[in-house]
Order: structure tokens, then sequence, then C-alpha cells
């Protein structure tokens, strides 16, 4: 980074009330929304790592509701005994942001040292492990207390109205891309039953995270026991189902969502199995038989809704999602429709998987 450009960053940092001089500051990670940053101050001849992160204002359009959200669920998560998670650092004023005059808003985090993240797993316990480490994170919020979590992004899974959004998109075709995706529009437009397949009106509106990709949970770099979920930035009222539908999406297939190469995207039963397997463990306590049934239709209508989210924003100009090529929406888009056709051949199977674990020993909590 140009030298002006840290000396920016190094003047957000100073807003926040930790202690110690800048000594170093890297950009990190690689998500689609929010620009981060690995900081590392120094104090008293020690060095501790801080995360700083910009909130993309442009999709999340009300930060100071969305660090609210973000607090109230790390406090809580820290009265836990023996969880690990995000750790927010206050303001200098008070808050748990700091609004710059540019309009930004920023914040500071405690870095978690010891620990990794995949973009893929490489064996059924990483995938296992991850599960679980989901699926405690939505047993640690049932008992959240206080009024509900705001709704930050609307109806953020509400794939009937994806659908329609990508179809009023696609009637102006303002950039005139449509005619070169037939192919996947006319995939999407046979596939609308997904829609309304998992019938979330009817299931219990919980505490989720709502963006559980494989690379949004720290496994430890040793053990590789799952450590905490972070990306805490959707976490609101929602449906369980789409959490777990959303890991096995990024998990159960042996390549991220930006490979370019179609023939390499497949759907895994065998990471399926033990996602099933770590979700349910860590869950079975409180899912409903409503819950359990949708464990396995949720992948296909999750992965569905993401890929009709990249073509939509292909169709729009790209102005959700960062790119880094002109086509990069347009092939995020084709490999998740890439794994809708390959679990479409796993349907079966993934109803026997849930069924032969999720209802073993009549476990089944009643449904009500």
């Amino acid at each position: 980074m140009e030298q002006k450009r840290i000396e920016e960053l190094i003047g957000k940092v100073e807003h926040f009330s930790v202690d110690g001089v800048c000594s170093a500051i890297k950009p990190n990670g690689n998500g689609n929304v929010n620009d981060t940053f690995v900081v590392v101050l120094d104090h008293n001849s020690k060095s501790k790592r801080f995360t700083l992160q910009r909130i993309n204002h442009l999709v999340f359009q009300n930060p100071p509701e969305l660090m609210d959200n973000f607090s109230r669920v790390s406090r809580h998560l820290q009265s836990k005994p023996g969880r690990h998670c995000l750790r927010v650092m206050p303001a200098r004023n008070g808050q748990f942001y700091h609004l710059d005059e540019q309009g930004n808003y920023w914040r500071l985090m405690e870095y978690i040292e010891g620990v990794k993240c995949l973009e893929v797993p490489e064996n059924q316990k990483q995938a296992y492990e991850a599960a679980h480490t989901f699926g405690q994170f939505q047993a640690d919020l049932i008992d959240l207390p206080g009024e509900p979590l705001i709704e930050t992004i609307p109806e953020f899974h509400n794939t009937a109205k994806r659908f329609k959004n990508f179809k009023d998109i696609l009637s102006k075709d303002d950039h005139g891309r449509a005619s070169g995706v037939s192919e996947w529009i006319d995939f999407v437009k046979k596939r609308e039953n997904l829609c309304s397949a998992l019938a979330t009106e009817k299931l219990p509106v919980r505490v989720v995270h709502n963006d559980t990709k494989l690379n949004n949970v720290l496994l430890d770099a040793e053990t590789e026991k799952g450590v905490c979920a972070i990306d805490l930035d959707t976490v609101m009222p929602g449906c369980v189902l789409h959490d777990f539908g959303d890991l096995v999406r990024t998990t159960a297939c042996p390549v991220s969502e930006d490979e370019t190469d179609l023939q390499k995207v497949k759907f895994l039963p065998v990471i399926f199995e033990a996602i099933v397997e770590g979700f349910y463990q860590a869950t079975k306590n409180f899912l409903i038989e409503d819950e359990i049934t949708g464990l396995a239709k949720a992948p296909l209508v999750i992965t569905y809704e993401l890929g009709l989210r990249f073509l939509t924003d292909y169709l729009a100009g790209d102005t959700y999602f960062k790119i880094s090529y002109p086509e990069h929406n347009l092939n995020r888009a084709k490999v998740q429709f890439q794994l809708v056709s390959s679990m479409e051949d796993y349907e079966n199977a993934m109803e026997e998987m849930v069924t032969r674990i999720c209802r073993k020993k009549n476990r089944l909590v009643a449904n009500g």
C-alpha cells in the first residue's frame, strides 16, 4: 500500500480505545463486501494484532444498527463459559464504530491468534468441526436477552423476492448482458419452485448467522477443533435452514465460488454427511421436526439463491459484489448453478443421510 493510505488507516485506528503505536498494517481476507486490514499495535514492548474494517454502508445501510446487533451478540457469547468470539473494541466516542469525515464507518476487533480459516475442507473432520461451531453459535444465542435483533438487511434470504428482483433487472437489461447468458436465465426460470421449497413461514424465527461460509468459521491451527464463527454483520432474526444450507454450499464442494473450471464443481456427499453430524450434534436440543425435515432441501435452495444473486448482479452491472474482472459475477453464478445440478443428483441420498443421523434412537425433538 502507498504510504499515504497507510497513514490514513492509522488515523482510523487512533479513534478507538486501544493502547499502542501502530507498527504495521496490511490488507487481509477476500471478502466480497467490506474492506479488511490487519493492524499491529506495539505497547509496553509487546505487540498485539487487531482487525480494522470498513463497513460497506452501501450494502449495510444502517451501520449503527448493525453494530448494535454485533456488540449484543459478542457480549452474550463472551458470557458463555469456555467460548471464544469476536470482540469489538469501543471507539473513543463510546460507540462501537467510528464515522469518518467521508461518511465511512469503521470498526476495530481483536485479532484471534492461533487459528486458521479454510476456503474448502481438506477432510471430513474439518467439515464436522465447522458445522458444529455454527450449530453451537445458534445454540448459544437461543437465550439472547432483550428485544429481538434488528433485521439489518430485510428479507435477506427471501428467495422469492430475489427471484422477483432478478426478473425486474432482466426485463430492463440496462447493460445489454441478457442475450449472452440465456442458458443460465433458462436454468433459473426452470427451478423457480425452489423459491418456496423450504416453507420458512412455518418455521421458528431464531438468531442466525446468515453467512455461514466455511471461511467464516475459525479452526484451531493445531488441533483443527472449531473455535468460533466470525463475520457477524448479518446476524439477525432468521431461519436455521438458511445457515445450514449455506454451510453445505461452501463446504461440500471441492472448489471455491470463484472457480472458473466448472468440471471441478461437484457435490461431495461424504462431506455433507459430516456436516449433518456436526450441526445436529450442536442443535439437537432445540431443532423441531419441520426444521430437521428441511435440512436435505436447504442446500439446494440456498445455492440456487446465491447463484441467482450473482447472475442478477451481473445483469445489473455489478453493483453489489466486489469483482476482479468483468465476468466475475457471471462465473460465480455458473459455479453455483453447476453445484445445484450436482446436488440434484444426490437429493435422495441427502434425505436418507438426514433421516439416519437425525432420527436415530428416536432423538427427534417434538414439533412445537
